[in-house]
């Protein structure tokens, strides 16, 4: 059965079809489609396809598959890309196949959504594009299950926050080795910025941008990072080896972006940047695996909804929300110290904030309260948790802040960082009651951003330690993004960070649904899913800062069991990685 797809700009025109049916008259004369899939072997793979390949949101009888071709080899070929589909790794007998092209206008990326009927549900398939004679790399993928299927279990990995300049992929290098079904991208997949001395001031990797810029501002700023960053060996493996399910947090247009807005200055209005977010949002969808069509009509932020659910049979569900495009503004102000370390101002409370936007929110309150599977998965960008210290704890890891001042009576309190959900307290709260009413069992959140591992308990109130939890948070430490523990070493805009050890000690006092956080470490999260538990494993290298092999430890390793929600410790794993070599 022969499918045309035109999904906007970012994706090609696609004429895709079953092996044994006919060829689609639109795809070709049949000569010259045969000559399409014959492999010559004339030059090597990286050098008509220096992105290599990648695949993402899959389906149970489909996938997006993704490649970017050289310009040269895609003008020398006439734009012309064919691809195929096989059960195995020879291609000997190829399942489905297609013919698209590469084009400058989308700055030569190739990105189809193939649906096929020869494709089964929770299989494993390979694919390979072919330009000019020469195959690529050879990517795999994984169906979905069919909608409802009794799936005894499943293994994914998630990570985030990918700053190239700050070290080497070490830890993806790993993840590519894990025996896994699918990766889960929480975001900062790329960072706009190549020498921010507030966090990259520890050089690993350089990045030249066009022009000499040190920011991205333009499309071709930000297809240049793509191109960047998609060169790189770990992670290019790691796209070949697994579906990669992506969304975006802010470093893919600008840190602590909210809507249209940046804010790399104080003044709201010069902040105001529709042109810059319409190229970075133009760019994600080129270079992203993401199946969500990009038109240029809906305007920097309605041009792309990438929030939506993936189905794993009657198992899990995995609920993936967008945290950046319909946010309110930062409630206290755009200074350094109106987001970070502040004690919130009466705005933060306001119930008509929001994070998600009034759409979003409906839909995500109803894909969650309506799944009937074992598992509710919330791809969750920011920290969910309330993340605060009390004064009692700030008076001795910052003594230098209170000299001369009156004494308090300890329970003061400051919160990290109001660009997480801790600046939006009265939807947060409206979330988690809602879940609780409807008696939503089973919830788990699994989130990036704040380049640190950590696990918690979910509260509708935060502030009551006696209150049921109603489900599970955990939280994902960077890939190589610096932690606060790196941030201490070099530098984060004048402000001092103590040691880890006492770090942790102080917020868990603070946060008593806080039972694990690590900022000392770089890696992933493995997660174990079954219907009666899901077992979270936080893995960690040893050094990003050389390109050789690190060893990986287990820092922790959590059980959470099915039904009332519990969070048990299984292995302590590593217990100083802070002090070890990075």
């Amino acid at each position: 059965m022969s499918r045309r797809s035109f999904l906007g700009l970012s994706f090609a025109a696609a004429v895709t079809w079953s092996v044994g049916e006919a060829v689609p008259a639109s795809a070709g004369a049949p000569g010259e489609v045969a000559r399409l899939f014959e492999i010559r072997g004339a030059r090597l793979a990286p050098q008509v396809f220096p992105q290599s390949v990648a695949s993402g949101d899959p389906s149970p009888d489909g996938v997006v598959l993704w490649t970017r071709v050289a310009p040269e080899a895609a003008g020398a070929a006439g734009g012309r890309v064919a691809y195929e589909i096989a059960a195995d790794e020879t291609f000997t007998k190829p399942l489905v196949r297609g013919v698209t092209t590469a084009e400058a206008k989308r700055d030569h990326t190739v990105k189809v959504r193939i649906k096929a009927r020869a494709l089964k549900p929770w299989r494993m398939y390979y694919y390979r594009f072919i330009v000019d004679g020469t195959a690529s790399r050879t990517g795999r993928f994984r169906t979905l299950p069919a909608p409802g299927a009794a799936l005894a279990g499943l293994r994914f990995g998630y990570i985030s926050c990918q700053d190239y300049t700050n070290g080497y992929y070490t830890a993806l290098r790993h993840l590519a080795n894990e025996d896994i079904d699918f990766v889960v991208h929480l975001g900062d997949y790329i960072y706009e910025t190549t020498a921010d001395s507030s966090f990259q001031g520890a050089q690993v990797r350089e990045i030249a941008l066009p022009g000499g810029a040190t920011r991205a501002e333009t499309l071709a700023h930000y297809r240049a990072l793509y191109k960047t960053y998609r060169t790189d060996p770990d992670l290019q493996r790691l796209h070949e080896r697994f579906t990669m399910i992506q969304i975006w947090d802010d470093h893919e247009f600008a840190n602590d972006s909210y809507g249209a807005y940046d804010t790399d200055s104080d003044d709201e209005a010069a902040n105001h940047a529709p042109e810059r977010k319409l190229a970075s949002v133009r760019a994600w969808s080129e270079y992203s695996t993401a199946g969500a069509r990009f038109d240029p009509a809906g305007g920097p932020t309605g041009a792309l909804t990438i929030y939506r659910t993936l189905n794993f049979g009657g198992l899990m569900d995995l609920v993936l929300t967008d945290e950046r495009t319909y946010r309110s503004k930062p409630p206290c102000g755009l200074g350094l110290l109106d987001k970070y370390a502040t004690a919130g101002c009466p705005e933060r409370l306001s119930p008509s904030r929001t994070m998600l936007g009034t759409r979003q929110r409906d839909w995500f309150t109803d894909q969650i309260t309506s799944s009937t599977a074992t598992w509710k998965v919330w791809g969750n960008e920011v920290m969910l948790m309330q993340f605060k210290l009390f004064d009692i704890y700030l008076k001795q890891l910052f003594p230098h802040l209170y000299e001369g001042k009156a004494k308090s009576d300890g329970r003061f309190s400051v919160f990290f960082n109001l660009d997480q959900w801790d600046g939006f307290p009265a939807e947060r709260t409206r979330l988690l009651s809602s879940f609780r009413n409807a008696n939503v069992e089973n919830l788990v959140t699994i989130t990036g951003d704040l380049h640190s591992f950590g696990a918690g308990y979910l509260r509708p109130d935060f502030d009551d330690p006696a209150q049921d939890p109603i489900g599970v948070a955990l939280l994902g430490g960077s890939v190589t993004s610096s932690n606060f523990v790196e941030m201490a070493t070099f530098g984060q805009g004048g402000l001092i960070v103590p040691p880890e050890t006492e770090l942790t000690w102080a917020l868990q006092g603070s946060n008593p649904h806080l039972q694990y956080f690590n900022s000392a470490a770089h890696g992933y999260v493995v997660m174990d899913v079954t219907t009666s538990g899901i077992t979270a494993t936080m893995k960690a290298v040893r050094s990003i800062r050389t390109a050789e092999t690190p060893e990986l430890l287990t820092l922790r390793k959590f059980r959470i069991g099915e039904g009332r929600p519990s969070l048990a410790t299984v292995d302590r794993g590593t217990r100083r990685l802070g002090n070890a070599p990075r």
